[in-house]
C-alpha cells in the first residue's frame, strides 16, 4: 500500500494548499465543521462519517498526535439557518444533530481549522431560487457567514467545501445549480484566501468509479445523503484541500478499495424494470394555494385540469394565467433519481428545480385489451416534503389528497375500458422533495403484462 501511496503523491504534486507546513503535525489541533445534516450524519454516524474517516485517515499518517474534530452540522439548515443559529447561539445554548457538541462553547473556543459546507438544503428545500439575483444574494450571505464564524472562532485557517450532489444525475436541474453555486464558492475562495474544498469533485468521481464496477452502483443513500463510499470520497476531498496528499490517498488506496471489493463481487442486479414506463411531464405551474401543510384543491383548478375532464387534447398550449403555457417532456424513470427505475415512478428533480408551491401535471395512455379491474398505488420514497395530488382517470377524477415522506400507500379501486385509457395525475408540491409512484396492478398487486403504455396522446371513445 505505501508503494501505490507514493505514486499517488508524487501524481498528484500540483496540488495546493494554504496551510504550508502541515497543522496536522501538531498536538491536539482543533477543527470546527459547520454544515447541515450530511456533516450530523459525517460525525454522528459511528466509523462510519465523513468525520470519522477523517480522523482515521490522518491517525494513520500522525498516529502520535491527537485531534479534536467538531461536527456542527444541523439537519434542515441552510445558509439563512446557520446565520440564526450563530445569532442565537451568542447568547443562548444550541444544540444540532451532535447533541454533545453545543455551539455557543464550541463556536467561542478559539480553532486551528474552521470547516463550512453549508448550500445543499438550500437547493433541496429550495430555500433559493436559481435566478442570478437569486444567487447573487446568496453569495453575498454565504461571505457574511464565513467571516462571522472566521472571525469568532478565531480560526487560524477557514476552508469552504463544494456542495456534493442532489439526484446521481449531473444534468438535473438541481446539479446544474449546485454546480453554479460551488462556481460562487471558488470565486469567494480565491479572492479571501480560503482553503478549497472540493467535496464535489471527489463523490462524482468516486460515483463514475463506482459505475463501472457495479452500473447500479449508489453513493448516496438516497439521493442526497452520503453512503458509506459517499463519506469516503467526501473525507478524501476535504483531505486533498487541506493539502493531506498522503491522508487522502489512505483513504482511496484503503478504504474505497474495500468498497470497490465488495461491488465488484455483489452479484448482479437486474432493473426493476427492463423497460420503465415513460411518462410525459410537465412543470412550473405556480401553486401557492397552501394554508400550512393543507391545499386548498378549489383554488388551485386551472384550464388544463377542465381540458383533462372534458376530454380534450390537455397537452396542447393552455393559458394557465398571464400568459404562461407548460412544456410537456417525456420521462423515463432512471437510478439517478429518488424512486430509481421503478416503472411508476416520478421524479420531477429530473425537469424542474422544483420551487416552493410549484405544481406539475403527468400522463400516461394505457391501452387494454379487455374492461379491466385494476387497482391503482400511490406512494412516494421521499425522505421528506409533501404534494397534493389529484388523479384522473378517462377525464374521471377518481383520488385526490395528500401524499408526504413516509406516509402508506393508497390503494384505488377502478376500472380500465377496453382500448386505450387516459391516466393524468395533478401534484402540487409545498416544499422539499418531489416524487411519487402511480403503479397500475391488478387486484391483489398482480401485473398486467398485456397492457401496453404510451406518452402520445391517444384516441378514446370520448376524446373530443
Amino acid at each position: 500500500m505505501r508503494a501505490s501511496l507514493f505514486a499517488f503523491i508524487v501524481s498528484t504534486i500540483f496540488v495546493s494548499s494554504c496551510l504550508g507546513e502541515s497543522l496536522f503535525k501538531q498536538d491536539n489541533i482543533r477543527i470546527v465543521f459547520v454544515g447541515d445534516s450530511i456533516t450530523g450524519q459525517g460525525g454522528g454516524w459511528v466509523n462510519t462519517g465523513f468525520v470519522f474517516q477523517i480522523e482515521k485517515a490522518l491517525k494513520e499518517i500522525y498516529p502520535k498526535q491527537q485531534r479534536q474534530l467538531i461536527p456542527l452540522g444541523g439537519s434542515g439548515s441552510g445558509l439563512h439557518s446557520w446565520i440564526q443559529h450563530e445569532k442565537i447561539s451568542r447568547e443562548k445554548e444550541r444544540r444540532l444533530d451532535v447533541k454533545k457538541f453545543e455551539l455557543k462553547e464550541n463556536l467561542n473556543k478559539p480553532t486551528d481549522i474552521l470547516v463550512v459546507m453549508l448550500g445543499m438544503n438550500d437547493v433541496l428545500a429550495p430555500y433559493i431560487g436559481d435566478d442570478e439575483a437569486s444567487l447573487e444574494k446568496w453569495q453575498h450571505d454565504y461571505l457574511a457567514l464565513v467571516t462571522t464564524l472566521q472571525t469568532r472562532t478565531k480560526a487560524k485557517t477557514t476552508a469552504v467545501a463544494t456542495i456534493s450532489m442532489d439526484t446521481e444525475d449531473p444534468a438535473s436541474p438541481k446539479n446544474q445549480l449546485i454546480q453554479r453555486m460551488n462556481q460562487l464558492i471558488r470565486e469567494l475562495a480565491k479572492q479571501h484566501s480560503f482553503v478549497l474544498l472540493p467535496v464535489n469533485t471527489a463523490v462524482w468521481d468516486a460515483l463514475q468509479k463506482g459505475r463501472k464496477i457495479n452500473p447500479r452502483f449508489h453513493i448516496t443513500n438516497d439521493f442526497v445523503h452520503p453512503n458509506l463510499a459517499g463519506h469516503i470520497a467526501v473525507a478524501a476531498g476535504m483531505l486533498k484541500g487541506l493539502g493531506e496528499i498522503e491522508a487522502a490517498a489512505f483513504l482511496e488506496d484503503y478504504a474505497l478499495d474495500k468498497v470497490w471489493q465488495a461491488e465488484s463481487e455483489r452479484p448482479a442486479q437486474k432493473n426493476k424494470s427492463a423497460t420503465p414506463a415513460a411518462w410525459l411531464l410537465t412543470a412550473k405551474l405556480p401553486q401557492p394555494f397552501w394554508e400550512g401543510d393543507q391545499f386548498q384543491a378549489a383554488k388551485a383548478r386551472t384550464p388544463i385540469d377542465d381540458a383533462i375532464e372534458t376530454q380534450s387534447d390537455f397537452t396542447r398550449p393552455i393559458d394557465v394565467g398571464q400568459g404562461q403555457t407548460l412544456q410537456w417532456k417525456e420521462y423515463r424513470p432512471s437510478i439517478n433519481y429518488t424512486g430509481e427505475d421503478q416503472p411508476g415512478s416520478i421524479d420531477f428533480s429530473a425537469i424542474t428545480h422544483a420551487k416552493n408551491f410549484e405544481g406539475g401535471y403527468g400522463a400516461q395512455w394505457i391501452k387494454s385489451p379487455d374492461a379491466t379491474a385494476v387497482e391503482i398505488h400511490l406512494s412516494s420514497d421521499i425522505f421528506a416534503g409533501r404534494m397534493h395530488v389529484t388523479l384522473w382517470l378517462n377525464g374521471n377524477p377518481i383520488h385526490q389528497g395528500l401524499i408526504k415522506a413516509k406516509a402508506p400507500t393508497i390503494t384505488i379501486k377502478t376500472k380500465l375500458q377496453a382500448g386505450w385509457n387516459t391516466l393524468v395525475f395533478k401534484a402540487s408540491h409545498r416544499t422539499w422533495q418531489w416524487q411519487l409512484l402511480v403503479d397500475v396492478t391488478a387486484p391483489h398487486g398482480d401485473e398486467l403484462p398485456s397492457l401496453e403504455y404510451s406518452t402520445h396522446p391517444q384516441p378514446s371513445k370520448h376524446l373530443k
